[in-house]
């Protein structure tokens, strides 16, 4: 499926915006004003008919803010100035009358070190507190495997709230020494708190989600996550009141991507019919490209949606590459709140589940953001088991693995069926095997037939091939006219690779190629339109192929 900015701003006055169900009840969405003024004049006009009136990031930054208090549309642009390196993420909003909208966005789209730029939608939590008992980790089987199956060495980024390092189940150590909830990173539009810390949470439903990730475990305090080893990266992209925007939205993926994190996770959303351009293009990039430093892409996952049969689907959950999570019980049977549709992949448990609260305590929530955690945390244990398993592949052995428990095969409601870790754990060849039953030692060892002795001896066995090491990722992208320059970075043990440049565009497919070891770049001539440019590296000494990222470029 094809996710385009064009695509998403014509399905604007078609949007409807499902309220989250927050601690005080039902919040209505409101969606981004499409009043104000249609006149196509002002500081984004002078912008656009200005020759180099937009040509820089200091343009974008600069129209921003004398715009910032006017009526019309609100465009939000994601900048990405380090490229897949670590950092660098910010955001900005230009308002425009709507007739603008395009032009404005199809030209912030050609500024260098703009990630991406689109209308800027509401996004919204999707819990409901209830009481309950925690039965989640027991009925998924994560409470059945070795100790040491815990996650860690893995970290899985919560874009939500905020989450509340101190929180006495939140705040011990891993068993490794390192910190259970790291300082992360706030992306709230008009929040004072922007661009600071995301360790902690106004609101509670972010910590109540990291609760069900990675509570400590065996510490005489409330329960336990499904992966407590796991570190835990707090995005805050939703305020205190549990709204937010879908451009913080793609700015806090972009980020928590560039730090390395294994699993992303995004109990929230909204409902449309098409995931907005900017979030999608984020979602591609954290799946399909490996930060600098990271083993694999991100594993993404999201609530399902809490509209019940017949609500439109819920994006990110929505995306093809999201695995999107609805929310069971704890007799295996579909919540009755939890979104239908063919994009469900498979459940978890999201009714009644007892987990961390801002108070310090527990509390209990419903919902599919507490079915996405489960999840999330069982990603994470399976991305210890095998740290370069990619995305596909842990979707792939959760969906496999999974209880059928609702239409028999796959089905709108429940996907695949509700996961249980302890089989894709298992499934997944586990270099920590579950706990097993040691047989009593015996002192008559079975019979065996001793082979006839021979003068032959066996044949050597065939020569070992080192597996495939090779990692990297696009870190830099530069467009001047028609000239693209394209570069990243690669690790490869066994000596220089092989990294190929591929354009897709205009109806012809442009090669280039080169040999490197450590950093690579390279220039491309692109044809007018879109072209996806794509880095691929070679590894040796098997000469597999390992997607190093892509861009899409429009050149005009």
């Amino acid at each position: 499926m094809t996710f385009t900015a064009a695509a998403a701003r014509r399905t604007l006055g078609t949007i409807a915006v499902v309220g989250a169900v927050l601690l005080g009840g039902i919040t209505n969405a409101v969606p981004v004003s499409a009043s104000g003024s249609d006149q196509p004049d002002g500081p984004v006009t002078d912008a656009l008919e200005r020759r180099g009136g937009l040509d820089s990031v200091a343009d974008v930054r600069k129209l921003a803010d004398r715009t910032e208090n006017n009526p019309g549309i609100r465009v939000g642009v994601v900048i990405d100035t380090n490229g897949m390196a670590p950092g660098g993420i910010s955001v900005e909003r230009i308002t425009t009358p709507a007739v603008q909208v395009d032009e404005l966005v199809d030209t912030l789209e050609d500024v260098s070190g703009v990630a991406s730029a689109d209308l800027d939608v509401p996004v919204f939590l999707l819990a409901d507190p209830l009481s309950g008992q925690q039965y989640g980790p027991t009925r998924i089987g994560a409470t059945t495997l070795a100790p040491t199956a815990d996650g860690l060495g893995t970290v899985v980024a919560v874009l939500d709230t905020g989450v509340a390092a101190t929180h006495s189940d939140l705040s011990p150590a891993l068993r490794n020494g390192s910190p259970r909830v790291l300082t992360g990173r706030t992306f709230v539009y008009n929040e004072t708190s922007n661009g600071g810390p995301g360790n902690f949470d106004p609101h509670g439903h972010g910590t109540h989600v990291a609760g069900i990730i990675a509570a400590e475990r065996d510490n005489n305090i409330g329960g336990r996550g499904v992966a407590p080893g796991a570190q835990i990266l707090p995005v805050r992209v939703l305020s205190s009141t549990g709204s937010g925007s879908s451009t913080d939205l793609a700015a806090g993926i972009h980020w928590a991507h560039q730090q390395g994190v294994d699993v992303i996770n995004m109990s929230l959303g909204a409902g449309s019919n098409s995931v907005p351009s900017d979030v999608a293009a984020a979602i591609e990039t954290a799946v399909t490209t490996t930060a600098q430093g990271a083993d694999a892409p991100a594993v993404i996952v999201a609530s399902a949606g809490n509209g019940g049969p017949g609500a439109l689907p819920s994006w990110p959950a929505s995306h093809p590459r999201s695995i999107a999570v609805a929310a069971s019980n704890s007799s295996d049977q579909i919540a009755s709140f939890s979104t239908r549709g063919t994009y469900v992949d498979v459940a978890a448990p999201g009714v009644n589940i007892l987990s961390t609260c801002t108070s310090g305590g527990y509390c209990s929530m419903s919902g599919t953001s507490m079915a996405a955690p489960m999840v999330a945390g069982a990603a994470a244990v399976l991305r210890q088991q095998t740290p370069t398993r990619s995305p596909a592949s842990v979707e792939a052995l959760l969906e496999s693995t999974a209880v059928d428990v609702s239409t028999a095969g796959v089905d709108v409601d429940s996907g695949h069926g509700r996961i249980n870790l302890t089989q894709a754990f298992t499934t997944g060849g586990s270099t920590t095997p579950p706990p097993t039953t040691t047989p009593p030692p015996t002192t008559t060892p079975p019979p065996t037939t001793t082979p006839p002795p021979t003068t032959t001896p066996p044949p050597p066995p065939p020569p070992v091939v080192a597996p495939v090491r090779l990692s990297g990722g696009i870190d830099s992208a530069v467009l001047d006219r028609r000239r693209y320059r394209i570069g990243g970075w690669i690790s490869e043990p066994n000596g220089p690779a092989v990294v190929r440049v591929a354009a897709i565009g205009g109806g012809r497919l442009v090669n280039a190629e080169q040999i490197t070891d450590g950093r690579w770049s390279q220039d491309i001539e692109l044809n007018p339109g879109v072209n996806l440019v794509c880095a691929v590296g070679f590894d040796n000494p098997t000469n597999e192929p390992v997607l190093l990222g892509c861009r899409a470029v429009t050149v005009k």
